[in-house]
């Protein structure tokens, strides 16, 4: 998927209603859509789509046994990042 936009609008969609990451993002779109899409490609897009505050960024804190928020450069540092779509962001 070439278009960048046309992939950060299929990623947004995708974190409309719940927890996402990369690697469950770029499994569902080559299933459903049948096109190959890299983790890191999604990755990317998650990181500029919350840079531009469509989506918030997670990471799971298994102590507490919930999501926290982080920022979109702990987010990128972060091992495994969860996203989810910001109220009112289109999805």
């Amino acid at each position: 998927m070439a278009n960048s936009s046309a992939l950060q609008n299929e990623v947004l969609d995708r974190v409309a209603d719940d927890y996402e990451a990369a690697h469950t993002i770029a499994s569902d779109i080559a299933r459903d859509l049948g096109k190959a899409v890299s983790e890191t490609e999604v990755k990317q897009a998650l990181l500029a789509l919350a840079h531009s505050g469509a989506v918030q960024a997670y990471v799971y804190d298994a102590s507490a046994q919930r999501y926290r928020t982080v920022s979109p450069a702990e987010a990128e540092a972060a091992k495994e990042a969860w996203f989810m779509a910001v109220k009112g962001a289109k999805g």
